[in-house]
């Protein structure tokens, strides 16, 4: 049986893992955010960039998932890159409303939640004697704190990644597409 550890010890461990389990949250968090990037794409390739985007999505890091959800936060309007003539060009973007300064408090807590959770993992714990009582108490408090900060955030995200796992769901429901299938053909009929 392992030796007992101090309360202050163990409470030093619950934290530590606490976080990094929040933190992982959040990075799979912002991965599924990063899928919805704004896309153009010729609808003979359309399939092929979704499953590029997946597969950089899924090797994103914490640091780059959070750049990444910047761009698309901030993103303004559709995407228009030039495309060959001849082919039918999806593209597809979202806005996301919120003002200004929300959206840069979200991304400067993002961006300081990164740099820590790198701090704490490559360089705090390397260097923490988790026997000394202060340093255990000083650290347990430091990540309480810390870990309000990531839970509000997620918090956010998720709230955020639902509503376009909802917008998904009635996109593609039935009736929507017979309503954009119907509004195309009566358009086609119209100038036909």
């Amino acid at each position: 049986m392992p030796p007992s550890r101090p309360f202050y010890t163990v409470e030093a461990f619950y934290a530590v893992g606490r976080n990094v389990v929040n933190f992982q949250r959040l990075e799979q968090i912002l991965k599924h955010l990063a899928l919805l990037a704004p896309i153009c794409a010729p609808l003979s390739k359309l399939q092929s960039e979704l499953n590029t985007r997946k597969a950089i999505s899924e090797r994103l890091t914490l640091g780059n998932a959070v750049k990444k959800w910047t761009e698309i936060a901030y993103h303004t309007g559709p995407q228009r890159d030039p495309q060959p003539d001849n082919e039918v060009i999806v593209s597809l973007g979202f806005v996301l409303q919120s003002s200004p300064e929300k959206l840069d408090q979200l991304a400067a807590e993002l961006e300081l939640l990164a740099q820590q959770r790198n701090r704490l993992i490559h360089l705090d714990l390397a260097q923490l004697n988790f026997e000394d009582e202060a340093e255990c108490i000083a650290l347990s408090i430091r990540l309480n704190a810390q870990n309000d900060r990531i839970v509000s955030v997620i918090e956010v995200l998720e709230a955020t990644l639902t509503r376009f796992q909802d917008l998904a769901r009635e996109m593609a429901s039935d009736e929507m597409i017979r309503k954009i299938i119907g509004s195309v053909n009566s358009e086609l009929k119209a100038n036909g």
